[in-house]
């Protein structure tokens, strides 16, 4: 284990956590990457390995584009408008 370059205390434990950011102009989250974490100060650094092999895939980090405009909330999908299938006997509805 190393120690925390943040608080020079805590040692730093590999775990999993979700990954979000912006690249190429889209939000981008990516879930269970492998990440440092202090168990004092809460510091989290993405696994360099890791982060080296996702790059080529999301593209590079990026900043919102401003230009575009968000999604409103009238916009947004309904979980009841969503596409589900009825072959479950016991998520059947009477």
């Amino acid at each position: 284990m190393r120690t925390c370059p943040n608080c020079h205390t805590g040692q730093l434990r590999l775990r999993t956590v979700n990954y979000g950011n912006w690249h190429a102009g889209q939000y981008v989250v990516v879930p269970n990457l492998p990440a440092w974490s202090c168990d004092v100060c809460a510091l989290c650094q993405i696994d360099a390995e890791a982060l080296q092999r996702l790059l080529p895939l999301i593209g590079p980090v990026t900043q919102p584009d401003p230009t575009q405009p968000r999604r409103a909330a009238s916009a947004q999908v309904s979980i009841n408008d969503l596409a589900h299938d009825d072959s479950d006997r016991d998520r059947r509805t009477a």
